[in-house]
């Protein structure tokens, strides 16, 4: 199973020729060529979610917006139609009240944060798993560990009834050496160690990695790569898409 964790970068028009606009058709074909098995997309605006339902050919899509009427950005997550059942799914705030919709932490940006988690199992015979896609606050490393820290929760809480394999996808917006992001691989395996540059800013900013695919139950097949595209200036996001060949440990079907 090939499984993506994905910034889209959400349409702004000061991008240029970097705006989504411009950059759709790219994502698109760059998707259908691929066909990875996953894909937890980050910074997806209501009209960039309404184009990804029409347009993503093959896939399921599923999640709603973190606002409290359930709009703004979406952390949506993209499953192959043809390959996979949804038996679960929940949205939940990194927040104290995480059921309460638009709710965040006291110290944080105005963004409400969210976490999308989805439970999949194989068409035909085949074992469920989890998948949960996330994005961290982008100004306070203190809602980024408390968001770390509910993360942890959750899964701990959805282990206790859906004891499955698991899979995270998300921008972290911290660096590997960050205590959010040790805090998270001191409970799961980070299949992105080491892979470097992940933020560049339309190749303009050496920004470091912050994106990341974490994992507890599964393995590497293959060495994760970035989706380093461009043509005359135009990338498919402002971060470099990430993309690993997992397996599930227990040898199941995935």
């Amino acid at each position: 199973m090939r499984i993506v964790t994905y910034n889209l970068r959400c349409d702004v028009k000061n991008d240029g020729v970097n705006s989504f606009t411009n950059r759709k058709g790219l994502v698109l074909d760059k998707i259908d060529t691929e066909m990875p098995d996953v894909i937890g997309f980050q910074e997806v605006t209501p009209p960039m979610n309404a184009f990804l339902h029409r347009k993503l050919s093959g896939y399921t899509l599923v999640g709603c917006g973190r606002g409290k009427d359930y709009q703004d950005e979406y952390n949506p997550v993209a499953f192959r139609s043809d390959k996979y059942e949804l038996i679960g799914l929940d949205v939940s705030w990194l927040s104290e009240t995480p059921y309460v919709p638009g709710s965040r932490f006291r110290d944080q940006s105005i963004c409400p944060r969210i976490i999308t988690h989805v439970i999949l199992r194989p068409i035909g015979v085949g074992e469920p798993f989890h998948v949960y896609n996330t994005h961290l606050d982008h100004v306070s490393s203190e809602a980024r560990q408390l968001g770390a820290k509910r993360l942890i929760e959750k899964i701990e809480e959805d282990q206790k009834t859906h004891p499955f394999p698991l899979l995270i996808t998300g921008d972290f917006n911290a660096q590997p050496d960050a205590r959010e992001i040790k805090m998270l691989k001191n409970k799961f395996y980070d299949f992105t160690n080491d892979i470097g540059l992940t933020f560049h800013n339309f190749g303009r900013t050496d920004g470091g990695q912050i994106d990341y695919i974490f994992a507890k139950g599964f393995e590497k097949e293959e060495e994760p790569i970035k989706w380093t595209d461009e043509w005359n200036g135009v990338f498919l996001s402002d971060h470099y898409p990430i993309v690993c060949k997992v397996k599930r440990k227990d040898g199941g079907r995935v």
